[in-house]
């Protein structure tokens, strides 16, 4: 998890795609929001975000949850 973390911090500004590794049925309301805001719906979901502040903080929410990479 603390690996992710760096990883965020390395990709501020940049284009990553978050895909959702974990289901949301047994996790807390403000995770299961963020996600929703994220845009990921289900397991395997994956979509395209610009690393921006707002970004940044809802995937610390839910860094157990996703799988963040860098768009090549």
């Amino acid at each position: 998890m603390k690996e992710q973390l760096k990883a965020i911090e390395d990709l501020r500004g940049k284009k990553i795609v978050v895909a959702q590794t974990v289901s949301a049925i047994r996790s807390l309301p403000v995770h299961k929001v963020n996600l929703r805001a994220l845009g990921l719906t289900g397991v395997g979901k994956k979509r395209e975000h610009l690393l921006n502040p707002q970004i940044e903080g809802m995937l610390r929410k839910v860094i157990h949850m996703v799988k963040i990479s860098e768009v090549s």
